[in-house]
């Protein structure tokens, strides 16, 4: 009876030390995750300005969602058609106010983004709005699950 229990804590011990590891991951080196999200976010910010859909669509999970500055909800599919769509061109676009916070194999990012765009109509307009992005690691990559926006009005 004693050696069964002395087995089960011991095995109970491994587990819980296997299960710290990513935890313990992504504490000992919270820098070096946050550097990759910040890097990320230059990266996707790059990919909009230039057009590249491709880029944006592996930054983006499967399961990926946005909701827009008026509240519409949008899927991954959807947000790479409007991309797509080559009458819609980012003029200007700048993030800046960039907060990544790590979480394990989670990470939030908030930031500001000014932009200038033209629809698919020629109209230009201008914006700038706070958002909030939520990236999960998966298979040693992160990856965009979630982005909220939120305009911000003009003073």
């Amino acid at each position: 009876m004693k050696f069964d229990r002395a087995v089960t804590a011991g095995i109970g011990a491994a587990m819980l030390v296997v299960a710290s590891i990513p935890i313990a991951y992504a504490q000992s080196y919270p820098g070096r995750a946050a550097a990759e999200i910040e890097a990320l976010e230059t990266a996707h910010n790059l990919a909009l300005v230039k057009g590249d859909v491709a880029a944006l669509e592996s930054m983006m999970s499967d399961d990926f969602t946005f909701i827009t500055t008026r509240g519409e909800l949008r899927t991954k599919a959807e947000v790479v058609r409007i991309f797509s769509d080559p009458r819609f061109n980012f003029v200007y676009r700048q993030i800046s106010d960039i907060r990544v916070r790590v979480y394990g194999d989670t990470a939030v990012v908030t930031g500001r983004s000014t932009q200038s765009t033209q629809d698919r109509g020629g109209k230009d307009s201008s914006e700038a709005y706070r958002y909030t992005r939520v990236y999960v690691r998966r298979n040693g990559r992160w990856l965009a699950v979630a982005l909220q926006t939120t305009r911000e009005e003009a003073e």
